[in-house]
């Protein structure tokens, strides 16, 4: 029987790491719509426009085996030399790798805060990333914004930053849930602002006491909206799904449901919950597909396990499930590109929120609303592992395999993912499983699929606008592989600290083996 909901506090039970417990609600928090692709750079000793020391790689290709914790500080500059701009955090601190000038810079973190979430803006002029207090991850955030290359970083006073929804597409701005709510949701936000590169805040909504508090938000295709959902816990009220344009007008209802309203049939949960008191989270806004959504009822305030994914293309729409998938924020479980098509992690009832089993990448058609597999994706082909008992599935066939983190080229012709073995534990996965992913991409118009090198240990594959180049993370840091021909560089590790990375069974900042890499870095490509 598939279980419900999350225990949080079995994760911040173990005082002696009380970081993975902020680790986790920071990337559950501000992953609620996947961001432009992103990459990464690492450590390594450099003051703003000073000397640089420390470890410095220069076209150094390392190998993809050996520790999956590095304790040296490694960053190859010559490496990344004309691939753009490369945000990243690593031990704590956030940098900026600029491929251009070839030069790593260190970005201001107020003492006793740790960074994440960098995001480029969508011309790459900008960079904007958070900051919070170490020992409190369910306190408000701090913004920054700097140019691209890490140069004047300036923080965005007088501003309680509760959720971080990112550039918008089209302009240079940023949106984010501001205030904190003192009544039930308490603690989401109050206010719906844009700030500009110049740090001057603009607020485009703030809920009234009936709609409740902002739960989630998303940036439209076009840039000129962000979508958003709020709740409120009174009986006669409920959940709502408003476009609120960025001009200025008044916000459209898209979706409302009542607390008092039962969810039946695949937006609701049968016989393990109530059904009742629904709750929208946004997982973006899709071109052609619409606004699309998990929904929780009974109650929860997000759920681990198979959650109906649904999407809505206008206001006041007939509701779509296409799928079931992961929902709790940690990892990205939808791809979508600008041209409508779309590919998820479907993830089975049975095996619920263990990221290891049950996991399947579906492309997912406009026509009928639903997806199906990619070929070949439940089956294993790789060397078998010295895991035992762990890995309960067969060697090879059907359901030996799972597959994850989906990326579509930028042209939408290829489809890019991770393949790993089925696991059969239960929790987190060992180090052998995480390291034994391979990249693989798949071509939807020949139905062929080809693995890309010999890469093990790849995760959330990002590629490069003209589609030549994927970077992924392996072994706590980051990797860059030329497509055609498999030549594979490390440009950087690690991205965690190694305290924090060995602390679960050794398997690091991970849920269920769900690890927030994408919180870590982002990347843009020129």
């Amino acid at each position: 029987m598939t279980q419900l909901g999350v225990d949080e506090r079995r994760i911040a039970s173990d005082p002696s790491e009380a970081d993975i417990q902020a680790l986790i609600k920071e990337a559950r928090r501000r992953t609620r719509r996947r961001r432009a692709r992103w990459v990464a750079a690492i450590v390594v000793v450099v003051g703003v426009g000073a000397a640089v020391a420390g470890l410095i790689g220069g076209g150094v290709s390392r190998s993809a085996r050996g520790s999956i914790t590095p304790t040296a500080r490694f960053v190859n500059i010559h490496a990344f030399t004309g691939d753009g701009e490369l945000a990243f955090v690593s031990r704590g601190k956030a940098w900026v790798l600029d491929g251009a000038r070839g030069t790593l810079r260190r970005l201001p973190v107020p003492r006793g805060e740790r960074p994440s979430s960098p995001v480029f803006s969508h011309d790459g002029r900008w960079l904007a990333y958070v900051t919070t207090r170490r020992r409190n991850a369910s306190g408000p955030l701090e913004l920054w914004i700097a140019r691209s290359d890490g140069t004047a970083s300036r923080h965005v006073s007088d501003l309680a930053v509760n959720q971080f929804f990112g550039w918008s597409p089209r302009t240079d701005l940023v949106a984010v849930a501001a205030g904190e709510s003192q009544h039930p949701p308490e603690g989401f936000g109050t206010a719906l602002d844009v700030i500009s590169p110049q740090r001057r805040v603009r607020s485009l909504f703030a809920p009234s006491s009936r709609v409740g508090a902002i739960w989630s938000g998303a940036w439209s295709p076009n840039g000129r909206s962000i979508a958003v959902s709020t709740y409120s816990v009174a009986r006669d009220s409920g959940t709502q799904i408003l476009d609120v344009p960025v001009a200025g007008a008044r916000p459209a209802v898209w979706l409302s449901i009542r607390n008092s309203r039962r969810l039946t049939g695949a937006l609701g949960c049968g016989s393990l919950c109530g059904g009742d008191y629904a709750i929208v989270d946004l997982a973006g806004w899709w071109p052609k597909w619409g606004i699309a959504f998990w929904i929780y009822s009974s109650g929860m305030t997000h759920n681990s396990d198979a959650t109906p994914l649904a999407v809505i293309r206008e206001p006041h729409g007939r509701l779509r499930v296409i799928a079931r998938t992961l929902s709790d924020g940690t990892t990205d479980a939808v791809a979508a590109d600008d041209r409508g098509e779309l590919a998820l992690v479907a993830s089975s009832t049975s095996t619920g929120r263990d990221y290891a089993a049950g996991k399947t990448v579906q492309r997912c058609s406009l026509a009928s609303f639903s997806c199906t597999a990619v070929p070949e994706a439940s089956t294993w082909d790789g060397a078998p592992l010295a895991c035992r008992p762990c890995f309960g599935a067969p060697a090879t066939g059907p359901g030996s395999a799972v597959t994850l983190d989906p990326a579509w080229s930028p042209d939408g012709r290829l489809l890019a993912y991770v393949k790993a073995p089925a696991y059969r534990g239960s929790g987190n996965p060992s180090l052998a499983w995480f390291q034994a992913h391979q990249l693989e991409v798949w071509n939807p118009h020949t139905n062929h699929t080809r693995p890309i090198g010999t890469i093990r240990g790849a995760s959330l594959p990002t590629w490069s606008r003209n589609g030549k180049s994927l970077l992924y993370v392996s072994q706590d840091g980051l990797w860059l592989t030329d497509t055609d021909t498999g030549k594979t560089v490390e440009i950087e590790h690690p991205l965690y600290r190694e305290s924090i990375w060995r602390h679960i069974r050794g398997a690091g900042p991970a849920f269920y083996g769900q690890i927030p890499w994408s919180k870590q870095f982002s990347w843009y490509s020129p």
